[in-house]
């Protein structure tokens, strides 16, 4: 099945940043802020994560996290606490935000939950798709692209707690959906293999395409 988000009118901007673990999105999300603050007049910006601490501290989401034996897990439930958390989020949080004319970037958005999903194979869950259409549809979304192995490595080379959840098998599952669906979801693919400076580039220049159409359309 095919993800089908809502269109918004608010005069914000909503931007995603999307990637596996290790895939370099909280380095291009930094670099982000920083460029919109300093270069592009859009002060006010806001700085979200989902799914959110609602959703991450359940004993379900951590059994999720660090369970080796994934038979335990029903992984729609998993699904259902942490939809159920960015619908809430966005109500909350992002929608008023946009309304307010804030740009929002959100680390991680509804595609990780597809992505991990279908990498789990659970293929055709109607109701998961049915819901989904009430989520945002960005106004930019970046995937961070990083060669498996690189991003494994990442991972491996941080403090123990930040890689106890490592799937390696998986992983490499997500990063391959991601790649296969990019141009579906309309995803900008940003290759972090590269210096940082180099990979922001090319967030740099969506990002001023982006800026101009918002002159263009609330100027």
């Amino acid at each position: 099945m095919k993800l089908k988000l809502k269109r918004h009118t608010y005069t914000g901007r909503l931007i995603v940043f999307e990637g596996t673990d290790g895939a370099g999105k909280s380095t291009l999300i930094d670099k982000t802020v920083r460029y919109l603050h300093e270069a592009t007049g859009w002060g006010k910006v806001l700085v979200v994560k989902q799914p959110t601490d609602l959703s991450r501290k359940t004993r379900l989401f951590q059994k999720m996290m660090y369970c080796r034996n994934h038979e335990e897990i029903d992984y729609r439930a998993v699904q259902l606490l942490t939809l159920s958390d960015r619908i809430q989020h966005q109500h909350e949080v992002i929608v008023p935000a946009l309304k307010a004319g804030k740009t929002v970037i959100c680390d991680r958005y509804i595609y990780t939950s597809v992505a991990n999903m279908e990498s789990r194979g659970y293929l055709k869950e109607r109701w998961f798709y049915e819901a989904a259409k009430h989520i945002l549809q960005p106004d930019l979304c970046i995937l961070a692209y990083a060669d498996p192995a690189l991003a494994i490595a990442r991972i491996t080379a941080r403090p123990e707690e930040a890689r106890r959840h490592l799937d390696e098998a998986l992983l490499r599952r997500v990063s391959e959906y991601f790649l296969r669906h990019a141009a579906g979801y309309r995803m900008c693919v940003v290759h972090t293999d590269r210096a940082p400076e180099e990979a922001f580039a090319d967030v740099r220049e969506r990002l001023d395409v982006l800026y101009r159409s918002g002159q263009a359309k609330h100027g």
